[in-house]
């Protein structure tokens, strides 16, 4: 999975020499040109140039990816005017798809609403969430794209189709990564908004596996962290509960983490031990213990949220519920089986299974477990580990992050597989929207 080294991120479409790069720095390109449509019908619009003129477009939302799947090869389109609420009742939104989920949540919370669960970062797009099947951790929930009841899109000839809750289409648009056409609009499902405790225990790591079904069942959100080279792992445990008289403490600790250590001591850190990664297991045993924090009680999307983390790659594998132990266990001793300095946690998150055609989860509950680093020098050969193990259990990778699976490969981990192969025959017969990415692991 090696990867050349690229430029520093810049938000797209503003830097000054038109380049993109997404925000792990693993991918780049330089786009022909830029295009900001400001509503739904000069995206058409610009679509149907393109085609006319047989030129690719490619979406680009927050550029927050592993991989090359935002990454422009002609024209680089950005939705960033296409934001705000469009409408919304007790049980449903509709939303813009270039909204930023953090401004989603904020506009919810305004009409005492929220999204049921959320993943780790809410910098992303709405759609680019979706189209990439990005998950929180619970088995009572599914992933972002499973909230969907509804959505809009514009097709590789400019035509807008609309997709209503039981249309067998949508459930192939829900995870679409970008293959289908360009998303305009999307209708979630919402709840009334809600305050979570958190509470985090130590359990040894050797222990973990057989925990799980325990674990999985013990909150209606949970996860496991564990930092490599050390003897213990951290479980997360979310339950509702009253709003608290303050929130207080719960901000001050998300200032610390944010913007002291992810933003002023973790980068300095991290950019030590690239050169000199033997430091990595002593810091990993003084870092471990600081994730052991008191109970947090806060409104959801501020529980279920990290900071935003310093720079580090990602790779993230889902594998049946039933193989999640195994997969723990085999995680684990990857570290030091590809004798790689790991200074990123690994993580275990639940998700419960849906209908979306190429949704990780498709058709059975699974564990999606992540392997995270931020030393660049033994990326490679611990992904790599990582993956070996992974492949044995049957696992599909994560759509936004580090992969390297081709067409063929992806063909016999989804079922539904050619369906959608067809259906983008139909929504985009001349490959408007196809990027190098696309044509990996869908076939050109």
């Amino acid at each position: 999975m090696a990867r050349s080294h690229t430029p520093r991120w810049r938000r797209p479409p503003t830097s000054r020499d038109g380049s993109f790069a997404n925000w792990a720095r693993t991918e780049s390109s330089t786009p022909a040109r830029w295009v900001l449509p400001a509503t739904e019908e000069e995206v058409a619009t610009i679509v149907r140039q393109a085609h006319a003129d047989q030129r690719r477009v490619r979406c680009v939302g927050a550029g927050h990816s592993f991989n090359g799947i935002a990454a422009p090869s002609d024209i680089a389109m950005s939705l960033d005017k296409l934001r705000g609420i469009v409408a919304y009742d007790d049980s449903t939104v509709t939303v813009l798809a270039g909204t930023r989920l953090r401004d989603l949540n904020a506009a919810l919370a305004q009409r005492g609403l929220a999204l049921p669960i959320l993943g780790s970062i809410a910098d992303q797009s709405v759609a680019g969430a979706i189209a990439t099947g990005t998950h929180g951790s619970s088995l009572q929930h599914r992933n972002l794209a499973g909230l969907v009841t509804g959505m809009r899109l514009v097709d590789g000839t400019g035509e807008v189709r609309d997709y209503a809750e039981g249309d067998e289409s949508l459930d192939a648009a829900r995870v679409s990564i970008g293959a289908l056409g360009v998303v305009t609009r999307v209708r979630v499902r919402v709840v009334p908004a809600f305050h979570l405790r958190e509470r985090i225990d130590w359990l040894p790591v050797d222990e973990i596996a057989d925990a799980l079904p325990e674990i999985a069942g013990s909150a209606e959100f949970a996860k496991v962290w564990w930092m490599p080279h050390t003897a213990r792992a951290l479980v997360f445990r979310y339950d509702r509960v009253a709003a608290p008289r303050t929130i207080l403490p719960t901000v001050l600790d998300r200032f610390v983490d944010e913007k002291l250590m992810h933003g002023g001591l973790l980068p300095a850190v991290y950019a030590v031990q690239d050169r000199r990664s033997g430091w990595v297991p002593s810091w990993n045993r003084v870092a471990g213990r600081t994730l052991h924090k008191p109970s947090r009680v806060g409104p959801s999307p501020m529980i279920f949220s990290t900071p935003m983390p310093v720079r580090h790659t990602e790779t993230e594998a889902a594998v049946p519920l039933e193989s999640g132990g195994a997969a723990w266990d085999a995680a684990v001793r990857t570290v030091d089986a590809c004798g790689a300095h790991v200074n990123f946690i690994t993580e275990l998150r639940f998700v419960k299974g849906d209908d979306g055609w190429l949704s990780p989860a498709y058709g059975a509950d699974v564990v999606q477990l992540g392997a995270y680093t931020a030393v660049l020098s033994h990326r490679d050969r611990y992904f790599e580990e990582f993956w070996r193990h992974m492949r044995e259990l049957g696992a599909r990778p994560h759509w936004g992050k580090e992969m390297d699976h081709t067409a063929e490969e992806l063909r016999g981990l989804y079922p539904r597989f050619d369906d959608f192969v067809a259906l983008r025959d139909q929504h985009d017969p001349d490959r408007t929207f196809a990027n190098p990415f696309l044509d990996r692991v869908l076939r050109p």
